[in-house]
């Protein structure tokens, strides 16, 4: 299977589709790594019928032009029908955990009736709860993260740091994406991945990024990505 299939494909069966995260500083460019991909991805034969959903709420996103944008599930939901990409951005920043929540409810709604799976792209997943300081992720986040391989939903988990990620996520992701990240992080995300971290720090500079592979515990690297439109 090729890097790009075990970070992003939705399978039922695969051991390599459990949540994906994205971790790197704000500016290091994960939205443009994540462009790149979701471009490689339509590319691919493998994710013709998958359908990928991108949530942020800042809204930005550098799909294009002709990918929709939306803010409400009603049109979330009838743009998915045609368009294999949708950007959702909400109305009001202070109601996106409901925002987020709703989301991943209606996409279980309709998971199987989506032959190729969908991708669920959380953007700044770190100001949800749970995965700051507050308490637990929501059921619908614990749902998405538990569950979803086995209704062809791939959560992609957008964040600024490791340390970040709950400890709901052990176990329960299969990869890493990481640019520029924090040496304070490193015990954290030996404790939540077990995997050691500490020589590939000093290789994640000038926008070069890895793959840290859960399943297999291996790295890959990469060099900078040129965004292209998907």
């Amino acid at each position: 299977m090729s890097t790009l299939r075990k970070m992003l494909l939705p399978n039922r069966n695969g051991s390599h589709s459990l949540s994906t995260a994205f971790a790197a500083r704000s500016g290091s460019g994960k939205t443009t790594l994540l462009t790149h991909l979701v471009g490689q991805a339509r590319r691919d034969k493998a994710f013709k019928e998958t359908r990928f959903v991108y949530v942020s709420i800042k809204q930005e996103h550098l799909f294009g032009e002709d990918v929709p944008v939306v803010s409400t599930i009603e049109d979330l939901l009838k743009a998915m029908q045609k368009e294999p990409i949708v950007t959702f951005y909400p109305k009001d920043a202070a109601y996106y955990e409901e925002d987020i929540d709703d989301i991943i409810e209606s996409m279980f709604s309709i998971s199987d009736d989506v032959k190729g799976g969908i991708v669920l792209m959380i953007d700044d997943a770190n100001v949800l709860k749970g995965f700051d300081s507050r308490g637990q992720p929501s059921p619908s986040v614990k749902k998405l993260t538990i569950a979803g391989r086995s209704k062809g939903i791939r959560g992609v988990y957008i964040l600024h740091r490791i340390s970040n990620l709950p400890r709901l996520m052990n176990g329960n992701l299969s990869g890493m994406v990481l640019l520029s990240i924090s040496s304070m992080d490193l015990p954290y995300s030996k404790k939540i991945t077990g995997i050691e971290l500490d020589s590939l720090l000093p290789e994640l500079v000038d926008y070069k990024w890895a793959y840290v592979d859960l399943i297999n515990e291996d790295i890959h690297r990469f060099n900078p990505v040129e965004v292209k439109k998907p």
